[in-house]
């Protein structure tokens, strides 16, 4: 006891005397807590709403029924059922809803402009399609008399307001950006109409995760064959005027079957669109078919009892029902992707956070080792043991951590209070210090100061009494530090050897890369450390000093001889950059794969859903703005790969691909062919006539890497409209496709799966035959120079107008009619626009944090420059003595602190580019891999990071810098000899 309080008065005093240290100290680390509570209480939030949200997810109803389909096939309800439902005495009230995907887009009002987004770009008002995932609110079929769920504004559904209104849900409100009164366009595969928003109801920020299995859209089917006979489950009824759709039944039944777009949900749709079955009807083009059944029960009835009661008719429904209750619901809302995204969320936040502690502790503590030595070893001399010394230290770490920590509870949740008034969009307007609010910024506070107080307790252990006698100079030790750079050199080498060069399975490539080589990586260049810093002192000293009009000689070794000092500071700068620069470099460089290439065409035009004859193909060629000879006629589908024997390839993460049907002349041959391909493997002449003859195609360049297949080996699929058969086409060349991935996945020619394996290319007249198209649906066009793709858009638009009221065949619905057939047009150039804005959004996104946590270190930089003007006092007032003036010696020292930035920079510099590329390395083993890894450095992203740090470094020094060049040479000299 008495020992503890000795050291408790030590610290003290020691922060008493030198104030600035721990303030600088306990700002980082609330600055660093608050980073954790600004994230990690969004989690909170949603944990502390899971009854409320699982309430208003139920409405005013008491349970809900859902199939249970596979993924893939008909979520849907028998008829039957929901009639035998209806006779049940224990239910008040049966709501069967209709839920479909559709498009909904804001009707600006005249003279409005809105900013240009990358989903307004491939969106819009177009139809929905398989490859993109559900964007827009779900179009909700309700007949219910009553709101399910509270009004927040406006009112529901009356007599005389449900022909051409709808009812929005508050999060889909806010996402279309309409209020009451504003009109929006629902836009589905069969019709676009215009209605009015007559109410905004309430319902949750979350859907809960109630879908048992595999989740559609990642390998799972689309359509809704089974797989043991690829036959469709059921077809529903004809489109509403029956009348109508008999007329086109040879037309329909000529039509090869689509996928329609897959809702990807199961229980309602929390952002929805609501309108009567009626007009759900017309938008659709098909009868209404109840997918969730909402009940309310009468009083004294209870879930248990009435599941007793309809078990077995449940189960033997078809498909299957199942009855979701309170309960449930909750629990289907803690495993959300919301929850699992913020989970993920906190975690890294916290690590950064901890990290965060560790540095500016660290530094702390080993800046307070190097210049109380003497203290020390006087301390020692007098009585203390090596362990009190220890104790010292770990009592001081653990101080600042806790007022650090509390300090940063408060201001956290001041931060919350205000943002969610002032900035809603950045802060969540539930402010929660929950839980997992404190345990975590405790955790993380108190492990990252008892880890970063290790090193300086050791320091201090290791001073002797001898060293109280008289001060010992420092000297650089630079073979000691730069024999770290050795073993650094090999660790960093590690992860790039792994990724590239070791010849390994995939599974234990990325399992050595994920636990061994990457950390291998982070380790190495913290040995490189000492290196880099002597580098940078030789060669950036000399010009910045002659830029600040100082002598060389005042700064060449002054990094080097306070080395702990030094290290500590470019550590705690380089955490935040260097993530930023591996973010930046990694991101920028997956993103060129995926761009557009000049091997495409201007224009894809898809003719949804029905195509086009003889005299629509006709007028295509007719429309001004097109070239001449700008139009190239496709037959396009969308099949599995029937693998045969040999099986799936491991590194293919899709059972299907997209063919292209053209011609193999026209598109590839001549000087300046229509597709201007790359032949990786193969030649143009070999590959034209293996394609003419029917059995030659083109596969890209990487699904070869994936499959490693070669020229001459065999393709086989399974065509959707006849799978009893087998088609199969002989490798003739592979060609480098890059930007196929985006093209196909807005454009419509995933026609029954959301995700593909690769693009296939074939003879048109083969691809129509073995696959049975009738019709011509795609165009691939070149337009004239400076023509106004809205001019050719809406002409294109007009020639599909001309099959309105046609009808065709669905593989879930059956039979639709096409009230409004659709142009659909996916230009090159606005594909690649809309890719960068997209790319640009998430990167940055992904790059808040580490720019977070670089603001929050430049503090240790800051405390650094105050540690090295305290212990140079001495020197300061010696150079003052002899003629060096005031603003010599501010320049002097914010020298010092742009050298640590300017190390910092290229350590990180260093560290970013090796963990982008062995990033863009290893997503050839990751399953979403997309050709040759490119490696691109994004210099001008990367120097705002840059400019960041030297900014933040110069403004950390300004202080020292001014509070020593007014301090008198005098004051200087007695201050320094004092602590001598």
């Amino acid at each position: 006891m008495k020992s503890f309080s000795l050291i408790r008065k030590l610290v003290g005093s020691s922060m008493w005397q030198n104030p600035g240290r721990a303030i600088i100290t306990v700002i980082g680390i609330m600055a660093s807590t608050c980073a954790v509570v600004w994230i990690v209480s969004g989690y909170d939030a949603l944990v502390s709403q899971f009854d409320e949200n699982a309430e208003k997810y139920l409405g005013r109803y008491d349970a809900i029924l859902l199939p249970s389909a596979p993924p893939g096939s008909p979520q849907t309800i028998d008829t039957t059922l929901v009639e035998e439902l209806r006779r049940d005495p224990g239910i008040l009230e049966l709501n069967p809803i209709t839920q479909s995907r559709v498009s909904v887009t804001r009707v600006q009002k005249e003279g409005e402009t809105t900013e240009e987004s990358a989903l307004g770009l491939l969106v819009g008002s177009r139809p929905p399609v398989n490859g993109a995932p559900p964007i827009d609110p779900i179009l909700v079929g309700s007949p219910a008399a009553e709101p399910p769920y509270e009004m927040v504004e406006g009112s529901w559904f009356t007599s005389a307001t449900s022909a051409q209104s709808a009812v929005i849900s508050e999060g889909a409100a806010r996402q279309v950006g309409v209020t009451i009164g504003d009109d929006v366009l629902i836009t589905s595969l069969a019709n676009q109409v215009r209605l009015k928003i007559i109410g905004i109801a309430e319902q949750p920020p979350a859907a809960p995760s109630l879908r048992g299995g595999r989740p559609p859209g990642r390998g799972a089917r689309s359509d809704s064959t089974r797989e043991g006979n690829g036959k469709p489950d059921r077809q529903r009824s004809a489109a509403p005027d029956a009348e109508e759709a008999d007329g086109d039944s040879e037309q329909a039944t000529d039509s090869p079957r689509l996928g329609l777009p897959n809702a990807y949900v199961q229980g309602p749709a929390v952002s929805a669109v609501y309108v009567r079955p009626e007009l759900a009807e017309k938008i659709n083009g098909f009868t209404a078919t109840a997918n969730v059944l909402q009940l309310s029960f009468r009083d004294g009835v209870k879930l248990e009892e009435f599941q007793s009661v309809w078990r077995d008719r449940f189960a033997a429904a078809s498909p299957p029902v199942r009855a979701v209750g309170f309960e449930a619901i909750r629990g289907g809302l803690t495993s959300t992707r919301d929850i699992s995204s913020q989970r993920s969320q906190a975690w890294a936040a916290t690590g950064m956070a901890a990290m965060a502690a560790v540095f500016i502790i660290f530094s702390t503590l080993s800046m307070g080792v190097s210049e109380r030595i003497r203290e020390f070893a006087m301390l020692r001399a007098i009585a203390l043991t090596r362990t009190q010394l220890a104790g010292i230290i770990a009592f001081e770490s653990v101080t600042l951590a806790i007022l650090g920590w509390i300090s940063g509870l408060a201001a956290g949740w001041v931060m919350l209070t205000a943002g969610s008034q002032f900035m809603p969009d950045f802060f969540n307007a539930n402010v929660v210090l929950g839980r997992t609010t404190l345990l975590l910024t405790g955790l993380t506070v108190i492990a990252g100061a008892l880890g970063a107080a290790v090193l300086p307790a050791w320091r201090a252990m290791r001073i002797r009494p001898l060293e109280a006698t008289a001060a010992i100079a420092t000297q650089p030790r630079r073979f000691r530090w730069l024999s770290l750079a050795i073993p650094g050199l090999l660790l960093a080498a590690a992860a790039p050897v792994t990724v590239f060069l070791a010849p390994l399975p995939d599974p234990w490539r990325s399992w050595l890369y994920g636990t061994v080589t990457w950390p291998a990586l982070l380790i190495g260049m913290i040995l490189l450390t000492p290196l880099i810093v002597v580098l940078c002192e030789r060669t950036l000293a000399p010009p910045l000093t002659m830029l600040l009009g100082l002598d060389v000689r005042l700064v060449r070794t002054q990094l080097s001889s306070n080395m702990w000092r030094t290290i500590g500071a470019t550590l705690a700068l380089s955490l935040g950059l260097a993530l930023y620069a591996s973010t930046q470099t990694w991101g920028y460089s997956m993103l060129q794969p995926f761009l557009p290439g000049a091997w495409l065409p201007d224009m894809l035009v898809a003719f949804h859903p029905i195509g086009l004859d003889d005299e629509g193909i006709e007028a295509v060629h007719n429309v001004r703005g097109i070239e001449t000879d700008g139009v190239l006629p496709l037959a396009i589908e969308q099949a599995r790969f029937d693998w045969g024997k040999a099986g799936q390839p491991p590194r293919v993460q899709r059972d299907n691909a997209v063919l292209f049907g053209l011609d193999p002349e026209r598109s590839l041959a001549g000087e300046s062919p229509f597709l201007n391909l790359h032949f990786v493997a193969g030649d143009r002449e070999t590959a034209i006539a293996a394609m003419q003859s029917g059995e030659g195609c083109l596969i890209s360049e990487d699904f070869q890497m994936s499959t490693e297949y070669e020229i001459g080996d065999e393709l086989s699929f399974t065509p959707p409209n006849a799978p009893e058969e087998t088609v199969t086409y002989r490798i003739a060349g592979v060609v480098s496709l890059p930007g196929w991935h985006w093209i196909t996945k807005f454009s419509g020619v995933r026609r029954h799966f959301v995700r593909t394996a690769t693009v296939v290319f074939a003879s048109q007249a083969a691809v129509s035959r073995d696959f049975h198209l009738h019709r011509t649906e795609f165009f691939w066009l070149n337009l004239e120079p400076d023509t106004p793709l809205e001019k050719i858009e809406a002409n294109l638009q007009a020639i599909a107008e001309r099959d309105a009221g046609k009808s065709f065949q669905t593989e879930d619905a059956g039979t639709v009619k096409a009230y409004r057939p659709f142009a659909r047009t996916t230009a090159t150039e606005t594909v690649r626009r809309a890719i960068t804005l997209r790319a640009h959004d998430m990167i940055w996104g992904m790059s808040q944090l580490p720019l977070v946590t670089l603001i929050i270190m430049s503090l240790a930089v800051a405390n650094a420059m105050l540690a090295s003007v305290r212990s140079r006092r001495w020197e300061f007032g010696v150079l003052r003595s002899i003629g060096i003036t005031r603003s010599q010696l501010v320049r002097l020292i914010l020298a010092e602190t742009i050298l640590i930035g300017l190390v910092a920079c290229i350590l990180s510099l260093s560290f970013g580019l090796i963990a982008g590329w062995c990033g863009v390395g290893m997503a050839q083993y990751g399953g979403w891999f997309a050709g040759p890894p490119t490696f691109l450095i994004p210099w001008s992203q990367l120097s705002i990071g840059f400019s960041l740090t030297l900014l933040l470094c110069f403004l950390a020094g300004i202080w020292p810098a001014i509070q020593a060049g007014r301090t008198e040479p005098l004051k200087l000299l007695q201050a320094g000899k004092s602590a001598m």
